[in-house]
């Protein structure tokens, strides 16, 4: 879900169950996830990263990653587009 999008940046909150997740994929921007709750795996170049609530993950622009839910796993991710 969306939560705000415009020309410079972009907030947006993904869930996802357990053994789901997006597959790996260059950023648009440098960015921040947000672990809001459950755990998950970061993948960010070609090294994996846990991460589980209450806790984040920064990655650059153009960065090669991917997010795997370990058990049930919310997340927000902000973007920079500029």
């Amino acid at each position: 879900m969306d939560v705000v999008h415009n020309d410079k940046m972009k907030l947006v909150v993904m869930a996802f169950d357990e053994g789901t997740g997006l597959s790996e994929h260059a950023a648009p921007g440098e960015a921040i996830i947000f672990a809001l709750d459950g755990e998950g795996v970061i993948g960010y170049e070609g090294e994996n990263h846990p991460i589980k609530a209450g806790e984040n993950f920064h990655f650059a622009k153009a960065g090669l990653h991917s997010v795997t839910a370990v058990k049930k796993f919310k997340m927000a991710l902000l973007l920079t587009l500029e």
